[in-house]
């Protein structure tokens, strides 16, 4: 895209709002007009309407159109820009991991609280692993609210662990870090014991790819999204074997789901050696996580 003069800021914003409209409609393509005019000058949203009327540097047009073009080929925002926010966090983010999505934030305050609740003094034992970690949004924000725990986050992707080691670098966490396929090594002997896992595992068939966003199965990495055969709760039933070796007794069991499999996800916890199994809905009024107490031996 080329002008003979710079462009006002309010005409970049219009720019980003007309061009994605026929991609994802009015309401998304503004607050994607928002992130990115907040990328490229710094501006928070009422700071952009007081300078409304300045121009663009010669860079800032640069990077407008290179986002502009990434946008309109259908790449997710938070990949053009190099990050997203989550519990008050920049994460970078790329094609490596999912995005993080407002939901899983609803996760994380379940944890945390249920960890607060649970652990009440320093010296009481708190370890926690997050498997299939990606960007590393979930262990890293629980690392943050409650320094005290040992925090671990596991993933089959070596990709995605560099992602995750970035940001945990960036965001001054100490994470122990390791690269581990769930549904080969289940049992995994060389990690400990834990008193909380958490998971938000691929569910989805691969015969409904059809059903996502074109920007989601064209950018998002298949392996965190997908299950390797016909079973939806593949990863489910390889992360509860994993808890039979490696969540101690009266530890929690935290997952995020789908809404048509969260009952199912359920079933299978009652029926493996939990209890006070519960099932909580997200902010939009679908089944989203799972959550449950360990009964049985202890480790």
């Amino acid at each position: 895209m080329f002008y003979f003069w710079l462009m006002l800021i309010k005409e970049a914003y219009q720019a980003i709002q007309h061009h994605l409209q026929s991609l994802y409609g009015a309401r998304e393509s503004s607050q994607i007009a928002e992130m990115v005019m907040e990328s490229i000058t710094g501006y928070s949203r009422t700071q952009r309407l007081i300078h409304h009327d300045a121009s663009f540097t010669d860079n800032q047009e640069i990077l407008f159109d290179q986002y502009l073009s990434e946008l309109q080929n259908g790449r997710p925002v938070q990949y053009v820009l190099g990050g997203s926010w989550f519990q008050n966090m920049f994460f970078k983010v790329n094609e490596s991991v999912l995005i993080p999505r407002p939901e899983t934030e609803e996760l994380v305050e379940l944890i945390l609280h249920e960890i607060k609740q649970t652990v009440s003094t320093l010296d009481q034992s708190c370890k926690l692993i997050d498997i299939g970690t990606g960007s590393g949004c979930i262990a890293i924000s629980i690392k943050k609210a409650v320094p005290f725990c040992e925090v671990w986050a596991i993933d089959k992707s070596s990709d995605a662990l560099n992602v995750a080691k970035e940001n945990a670098e960036a965001l001054v966490t100490h994470i122990m870090f390791r690269q581990t396929d769930i549904l080969s090594e289940s049992k995994n002997d060389s990690l400990p014991a834990f008193n909380f896992i958490v998971s938000n595992p691929p569910y989805i068939l691969p015969k409904e790819a059809t059903e996502l966003s074109k920007n989601v199965i064209e950018h998002e990495p298949k392996e965190a999204l997908f299950v390797t055969n016909n079973d939806p709760l593949e990863f489910y039933k390889a992360i509860i074997d994993f808890s039979a070796h490696h969540l101690l007794r009266g530890g929690l069991l935290f997952f995020e789901t789908h809404e048509k499999y969260a009952h199912d996800v359920k079933n299978l916890l009652e029926s493996n050696d939990f209890e006070h199994v519960k099932l909580i809905k997200d902010l939009q009024g679908k089944d989203r996580i799972v959550w449950a107490k360990r009964t049985g031996a202890s480790l």
